[in-house]
């Protein structure tokens, strides 16, 4: 049977324990506000009675010897963490894109006075005016007027020029910038926690920031996080994290226990695409890709495979190079409708309509436009045209007389009444064709079918609207998914004030029933002590 005294280890465990628990619930309440904050718990075990040898045991009732307190820990739910930072990265990725699909709404926006869609029926209205009145002074209202369309084009290519560089300049100085302070900051947290563990000493607050930043993290890439248990001497072990941006069947080391990784970016000044890497901070060789098993993994001649875009699809990263460097169907049926679409769909529009125009004003039937209307900035080049360099002609800006060809008849199209010329060039511009991913709209990709004059308009509704309405559906359901994560992790790991609460009246109770044992005993042991064998006496 277990000693006298024994029952006094028993209940100053008890003591010490509710203590604990007690301490540690008004941490929780303390922090019922704090941004990141995970509810913390005593670990605690029973303490079993003393092992004796079975061969010269009496046969005693044996007793435990009240609880231990281990340490502290956190309530969180790893599966839920994963969840919460997968889908993090979704809604880091679409958030991006809609950013952007709206500034683009903007420059094609169909309500605008001055947009190309009103510009394009403005100078409808007047060519229509010079057909019936084939005059100089209407012919110098359609130059103005082809003059405010050819500067509505300029604009549109310098506004998406803008986005671009925006777009360019918020990846750089905002997403790598922060991501980078970010890696550092938790291999710096990895260190300082490790260093608490060796020395014995509770980290739970640090681990809290360093999760903190962790979730911040997955909204840009598509992250994986593990631990991995080493032997730091005198039979103890600690825990190290690391951090994997994962890419199919490959990943990159972003965060080694305190080593970490730098992504940075370089962008072609005539494409304005952008390259990304991602470096070792320390040694500043690139990361290597590794296998599911921690394995280097090479190419067909031996070489390290580094990180490339195509890594990048998924988070804020995969957001930003999916708009910066995909053209959609004139890269691929697969690629994104990125910034690159829209700058290719508007130089499109721009070439159409300057050779509708430039071919519809010739007199001639060679196929050389001996009268352009439209021509690049330099007034006399009808090659290279694109949507910021179009212009009207100097012949036609400096004409004195009449220049629009009102009047013809070719080989094949017979204009010759009295301002039919400009009636078909009116025809012309509405008129429905088929446009493609090819410069001549002959094979290739099919884009949409549609009249000059319209192009703006079903590019604006068929497919920016279209777009944003798809990318906003996802991120709304992203947004979702995510919030009920985040609600199933709050319900686990963060602090219920009445809860807490009850937990105080818990181990109140608790440790007044141990200190009533204590003083139970010492009344028993004075029963012993004072009264026991004075019968007889």
């Amino acid at each position: 049977m277990s000693s006298t005294f024994s029952g006094f280890y028993i209940a100053k465990s008890g003591i010490q324990a509710a203590r604990a628990n007690l301490q540690i619930t008004g941490q929780n309440m303390t922090n019922v506000n704090t941004t990141g904050y995970t509810r913390q718990r005593v670990d605690s075990y029973s303490v079993g009675p003393t092992a004796g040898n079975m061969r010269y045991s009496g046969g005693n009732l044996a007793i435990g010897n009240g609880v231990y307190c281990s340490g502290t820990s956190q309530i969180r739910d790893p599966y839920l963490d994963i969840r919460y930072r997968a889908e993090h990265a979704y809604v880091g990725k679409t958030d991006v894109q809609l950013d952007t699909l709206s500034d683009l709404e903007d420059i094609f926006d169909e309500s605008s006075k001055d947009g190309l869609s009103a510009q394009f029926s403005d100078l409808i209205t007047q060519l229509n005016t010079l057909a019936s009145s084939p005059t100089y002074s209407s012919e110098n209202i359609v130059k103005n007027s082809a003059m405010l369309l050819t500067k509505a084009f300029n604009s549109a290519s310098q506004q998406l020029s803008k986005i671009r560089k925006e777009q360019t300049k918020s990846l750089q100085d905002d997403a790598i910038t922060k991501v980078n302070n970010l890696l550092k900051n938790i291999a710096h947290l990895n260190q300082e926690i490790k260093s608490s563990e060796i020395s014995g000493t509770s980290a739970l607050e640090l681990t809290d920031q360093r999760n903190t930043m962790i979730d911040e993290l997955s909204k840009y890439a598509n992250i994986e996080v593990s631990t991995e248990t080493v032997d730091v001497g005198s039979d103890r072990s600690v825990s190290e994290l690391h951090i994997d941006l994962v890419s199919g069947d490959q990943k990159f080391s972003l965060v080694a226990n305190g080593d970490y990784s730098e992504f940075s970016m370089t962008t072609n000044s005539s494409t304005g695409y952008v390259t990304m890497a991602l470096t070792n901070a320390t040694t500043g060789n690139q990361v290597q890709a590794m296998d599911s098993d921690g394995n280097p993994i090479v190419d067909g001649t031996g070489n390290p495979i580094a990180m490339t875009n195509a890594d990048l699809t998924e988070g804020a990263f995969g957001g930003y190079l999916s708009m910066l460097n995909e053209s959609g169907e004139f890269d691929s049926a697969s690629a994104e409708r990125g910034l690159g679409y829209y700058e290719k769909m508007l130089d499109k529009l721009a070439v159409d309509f300057a050779d509708t125009m430039n071919q519809a004003n010739s007199t001639n039937t060679s196929g050389d436009y001996n009268k352009p209307l439209f021509t690049t900035t330099d007034g006399t080049s009808t090659a290279g045209i694109t949507a910021g360099n179009i212009s009207i002609s100097t012949a036609w800006n400096t004409a004195t007389s009449s220049y629009i060809t009102a009047t013809k008849q070719t080989g094949d199209v017979d204009t010759s009444s009295k301002g039919d010329n400009v009636l078909y060039m009116i025809t012309q511009l509405g008129k429905d064709k088929t446009y493609t991913t090819n410069d001549d709209n002959t094979g290739g990709t099919t884009l949409f079918t549609t009249s000059i004059d319209s192009f703006i308009s079903d590019l604006s509704v068929s497919v920016l609207a279209l777009q944003k309405s798809d990318i906003n559906r996802q991120n709304t359901t992203y947004n979702s998914t995510l919030t009920e994560i985040d609600s199933q992790r709050a319900s686990v790991s963060s602090v219920d004030i009445n809860e807490e609460g009850i937990n105080l009246i818990m181990y109140n109770q608790s440790l007044t029933a141990s200190s009533r044992f204590m003083t139970t005993l010492d009344e028993a042991l004075d029963t012993i002590i004072s009264k026991m064998g004075v019968v007889g006496r």
